[in-house]
């Protein structure tokens, strides 16, 4: 009879616990799209900047994506895309600290080192997604690292825009996408722990 009475509650327990355990994990994926948003936003104005103003800026705002990212990747260490969201963020703040490092290089090193993070970014962005697929929000991912390594491509190339001199403003967009990104995941967590809770 105890037996029965322990399997009947641990069905009540674990509803105490879920919700809470969703809600912290779908804001988490939420103030992290959010941080992205910002930093590819003030990235994206870069143009209107010197070019030591834009490493400078640039690899601040990469470094600080980056350094929310492993922050809020320990916040999941139990996820399945763990590994793949900590070399995002990884890669995010070593680029970061590189342009930023580095300001009178010159506006070609600054758009090579660009072009090397979001290559980075990118095969972390698709290998994270297909880690985590079919959740919700891994198609997103995906996109966002296409978009990253399509961008990386074209400022290598400097084609079709052969006359780009804003290395800033390409990986603002790269930003942007990743933001959406984690909105999208996060939106997701939300769904989940909404449909464990009813």
């Amino acid at each position: 009879m105890p037996e029965v009475e322990i399997v009947r509650r641990a069905p009540s327990s674990d509803a105490r616990h879920d919700p809470l355990k969703y809600r912290s994990r779908w804001i988490g994926f939420l103030l992290l799209g959010v941080v992205f948003l910002a930093c590819g936003t003030v990235a994206v104005m870069l143009p209107t900047m010197s070019t030591i103003a834009t490493s400078t800026v640039l690899g601040a705002v990469l470094a600080i994506a980056g350094a929310v990212t492993v922050v809020q990747t320990f916040q999941v260490k139990s996820w399945a895309g763990f590994v793949w969201q900590m070399l995002c963020g990884a890669a995010e703040v070593v680029g970061g600290l590189l342009i930023w490092l580095n300001p009178l290089k010159g506006a070609a090193a600054v758009t090579l080192l660009v072009a090397i993070v979001l290559v980075a970014q990118g095969i972390s962005q698709i290998g994270l997604a297909f880690k985590i697929r079919p959740q919700r929000g891994w198609t997103w991912l995906v996109i966002a690292g296409l978009c990253s390594l399509a961008i990386s491509l074209a400022l290598v190339l400097r084609f079709p825009f052969p006359n780009i001199t804003y290395p800033g403003s390409m990986a603002g967009v790269a930003l942007l996408l990743a933001g959406v990104a984690y909105i999208a995941i996060a939106v997701g967590w939300l769904k989940v722990g909404m449909e464990r809770s009813s």
